[in-house]
């Protein structure tokens, strides 16, 4: 599939840089015969200035230059009479009697104009004239400049505008393939981030749907039994329902905020009562593990937030500090101002994290110790959720573990509503 992707963005890639390529040829055509066209017109206005205000016009015309058919003559001019007969031709026999009877229908007009004579272009320009010494009877004058410099000029650009697109299409389809896939790889990578996030998905909902479908099958075969005999089953049931739940509306927390359609709703938050509430509930948690958790909250503690997102911020990282930190264990949670900042920490004496794992828990459905996460109910998608929720309240997260140890959280958040 990326292949095929990749050969089709390298191709419009090509096209595009090709279709610029050769507009830019294009107006560089366009604009080298303008100034061409336009010098040589230039040339022979000038002429004809220097004609009309010479007292002696025989000298401005090659008179005395011998006869000669060589087309490489940059300028002839030409001596009309008032019935448009022509007088004479400067060089002599410049032109033979069938090109001067082409040149005759242009005598109609005085707008300069090009003129192709069989396989040679002549820039032509015709204007009213006073007699000439010799032809008394000269009433107008043509001035014929030869367009084959510019033709060749001009021949010579295109064919360099062509190489120029030849190679500008191998460079392209090169360049195209490389871009195409680097293009890719953030693609190719987030493809395969939810290829494994819907595998990984798809593995933890299996579990808890294989276990209440056996369950189910076991109370199904003892028709006869109470609710009290059958409680057991009953409540592995409820357990894996009540995990698949949550697991479900995890995934749907991160399914949205990764669309943008998760919305905050902040305001002036009471973090210091928040916070001893927590404390509170999971004092009443702790007690069969013989946890000791204290607080060392200020008060007044404001934080401007969501304080649904915020409360299940703390939930998650209060929840993670229990399951892991061992019977008659320490969780300490503290909370402060810093600087123009909210500083938060849990600290707990737990089984803490190996280091190779640490760059690696906020990712979906991480678990370093996977045997160690599934005996603890684990999902993976907890640490995930809340780096979501630092994100969008623009702090940070920062957590320090070593193995046997223990493991500390450190939030950040900015002090003041954001303007």
């Amino acid at each position: 599939m990326f292949n095929n992707t990749r050969r089709k963005l390298a191709l419009l890639n090509t096209l595009v840089f090709l279709l610029i390529l050769a507009i830019l040829g294009t107006l560089l055509y366009v604009h080298m015969r303008y100034r061409l066209i336009h010098e040589v017109d230039e040339n022979l206005t000038s002429a004809k200035h220097q004609i009309e205000s010479s007292s002696d016009t025989s000298d401005y015309l090659p008179m005395n230059q011998q006869q000669s058919d060589d087309r490489d003559e940059k300028t002839c001019y030409l001596l009309w009479d008032a019935e448009g007969h022509l007088l004479a031709q400067f060089p002599q026999k410049a032109f033979s009697p069938a090109q001067i009877k082409q040149l005759y229908a242009h005598l109609d007009t005085t707008a300069m104009r090009t003129v192709s004579l069989e396989d040679h272009s002549f820039r032509m320009l015709h204007f009213t004239s006073g007699p000439i010494p010799g032809y008394e009877k000269t009433a107008s004058m043509s001035i014929m400049s030869s367009l084959e410099d510019v033709n060749h000029t001009l021949f010579v650009l295109l064919k360099d505008i062509l190489i120029g697109l030849a190679a500008g299409a191998v460079i392209s389809t090169a360049a195209g393939l490389f871009l195409a896939g680097r293009a890719l790889v953030p693609i190719r990578n987030s493809w395969d981030k939810q290829q494994q996030f819907v595998a990984d998905a798809s593995h933890e909902l299996r579990t808890p749907a294989a276990i209440i479908q056996a369950q189910t099958e076991m109370l199904l075969r003892q028709p006869s039994h109470t609710i009290e005999e059958e409680s057991p089953h009953i409540a592995e049931i409820l357990k894996e329902s009540q995990r698949m739940s949550k697991l479900l509306g995890d995934l749907l927390t991160l399914a949205r905020s990764d669309s943008n359609q998760l919305e905050i709703s902040p305001s002036s938050i009471a973090l210091d009562k928040l916070l001893g509430e927590l404390t509170d509930h999971f004092q009443l948690l702790s007690i069969t593990k013989e946890i000791e958790i204290t607080a060392d909250i200020p008060s007044p503690l404001q934080l401007w937030g969501d304080e649904g997102r915020i409360r299940q911020l703390l939930i998650i990282l209060l929840d993670n500090a229990l399951k892991f930190t061992p019977e008659s264990g320490k969780i300490k949670i503290e909370g402060r101002y810093q600087a123009n900042s909210v500083y938060i920490k849990i600290t707990d004496n737990g089984c803490g994290i190996a280091k190779e794992d640490l760059p690696r828990i906020f990712e979906r459905f991480y678990r370093g110790n996977k045997a160690r996460s599934h005996s603890a109910g684990s999902s993976g998608l907890g640490l995930s959720i809340a780096k979501w929720i630092v994100d969008v309240h623009s702090g940070t997260i920062r957590v320090d573990s070593e193995l046997g140890q223990g493991t500390e959280v450190a939030l950040t958040f900015p002090q003041k509503k954001p303007v």
